[in-house]
């Protein structure tokens, strides 16, 4: 395990179980430790080891901007992007920093998360820490400072190409250590906003988000199964054995059985004999759930894995490798997280399919031909149905499709051209959440009109909890 691995790992321990670890973030290599950094509870510190890398970083920087005075440096000699040949006096770096903070402080749009903010400053300061930035040890100490507060600066969610990094949205958060304290070195502002930090931390908490939905659907199709006075066969039968390679298929079936275990244990009384013209072939909206699901378990792992590995990496421009000699001063790419939109489109398609498939059981359930003589919307009394409700959950998946925009369509020249190919990584990310608080809503409609169904037909009743009229305050069940 890397040292920073290691040290995200140990913040994790410091932390009681909370909800993302219920929902299974501990399966996913890193995901845990990474969203654990967005409670302020965990205290977040650096080793000795680390600040004396990061110092080790700045004075070689120092030194070589001494010793090599012709030798160009970017963001020190140079202006930014595409007005890179527009010389700058080196002496005047703190001005130019203070200047590069100012203008990028410009950002619009409600503000992102406060455990989102919490993350992206933990996250850039062991970005940071790992000695290739150059960035002042006393500024890593004031970022790490400001991670631990009860108040956090607000951060506008617009703004970000992720071509750059994180540009406009770090300029926000790490105004209150600059403007406090001053910058201490030459790159202590270009070296915290030229990361990818803010999104990262943004696709931590939406992979946890998209993670629970999963699970929920999980949880919906079970019921909508017993609704439909199905056995377990489609999700716990031999054929989901017969292809190996699959094991995520049959991960996603098991999921489906529990789920099926448990709302059959909470109803041990009121358990009647399955449907008995059951076709032995049900509706692939229920009969493929494995393949489904399973697909989106694969879907979710390899999101995780780059998710991951961006949110650990160093992503500066330039780097500072201290270790030579004379320093090396690499000006690369590194900042560019086309990782990060190739994971948002995964989610994306997770979100978008678990929605889809439970859109299209609540078909099955409100029409009594296809649910084996359940009564036409679920009626349990007269006008007590879920007639609108099922409406509500199919315009609710039409709102998913129509943006369901896949991150290459949003990529586009910007910043004088300078940046002639952007990966839209920030703007998939934030359509990804807004599909999110859809599809949550979605899958609250589909869970309260199969619970019904299930209910029905194993306990021929319902409780007050799923009338019509107690639908605002419905919940989908955590288990």
């Amino acid at each position: 395990m890397s040292g920073a691995a290691q040290r995200l790992a140990e913040l994790s321990r410091q932390l009681e179980p909370c909800e993302a670890a219920d929902a299974g973030l501990a399966g996913f290599a890193g995901m845990a430790e990474l969203h654990a950094l967005g409670e302020r509870q965990v205290h977040f510190a650096a080793t000795q080891a680390e600040l004396d890398r990061a110092q080790a970083s700045f004075a070689a920087l120092t030194a070589f901007m001494a010793q090599h005075p012709d030798r160009r440096i970017y963001g020190i000699h140079t202006y930014y992007g595409a007005d890179i040949e527009d010389a700058r006096d080196p002496a005047d770096w703190r001005r130019q920093q203070e200047e590069l903070l100012g203008y990028l402080h410009v950002g619009v749009g409600d503000p992102l998360p406060a455990r989102v903010v919490r993350r992206a400053l933990r996250i850039q300061a062991r970005k940071a820490l790992q000695g290739h930035s150059a960035v002042h040890p006393e500024t890593i100490a004031g970022l790490i400072a400001l991670s631990n507060a009860a108040a956090l600066p607000p951060v506008p969610r617009y703004g970000s190409l992720g071509a750059s990094g994180d540009l406009v949205p770090m300029a926000h958060a790490i105004a209150p250590v600059i403007r406090a304290a001053g910058a201490k070195g030459p790159r202590d502002v270009l070296g915290l906003v030229n990361t990818n930090a803010m999104m990262s931390a943004l696709a931590v908490e939406l992979f946890a988000e998209t993670l629970a939905l999963h699970a929920a659907a999980c949880r919906v199709t079970a019921l909508a199964s017993l609704a439909l006075g199905l056995d377990d066969e489609f999700c716990a039968g031999g054929t989901l054995a017969i292809n190996p390679a699959h094991h995520r298929n049959r991960e996603a079936g098991a999921r489906i059985a529990r789920a099926r275990e448990a709302f059959l244990a909470r109803n041990p009384a009121q358990i009647a004999t399955l449907h008995q013209d059951a076709p032995p072939q049900p509706r692939y909206s229920i009969r493929c759930t494995p393949q489904v699901f399973g697909n989106a378990l694969a879907q979710l792992h390899f999101a995780a894995e780059r998710i991951v590995a961006e949110a650990l990496s160093v992503s500066d421009n330039p780097i500072i490798d201290h270790a030579a000699e004379p320093i090396a001063i690499a000006h690369g790419g590194l900042f560019y997280t086309a990782g990060l939109a190739t994971a948002a489109d995964q989610l994306l398609d997770v979100v978008c399919k678990c929605a889809e498939v439970l859109n299209r059981q609540t078909f099955l359930l409100v029409d009594p031909a296809q649910s084996g003589g359940l009564p036409r919307n679920l009626e349990a009394t007269r006008g007590d149905h879920v007639k609108g409700i099922h409406q509500l959950v199919n315009a609710l998946e039409q709102s998913l499709r129509a943006g369901g925009v896949a991150a290459r369509n949003m990529t586009t020249p910007a910043e004088s051209y300078n940046q002639d190919i952007v990966p839209g990584s920030m703007a998939a990310l934030l359509n990804l959440g807004e599909r999110i608080e859809i599809a949550r809503e979605l899958t609250r409609g589909a869970a309260f009109i199969a619970e019904r169904g299930a209910l029905l037909r194993h306990a021929g009743a319902l409780p007050e909890a799923l009338s019509l009229a107690a639908w605002p305050a419905y919940a989908v069940a955590a288990a």
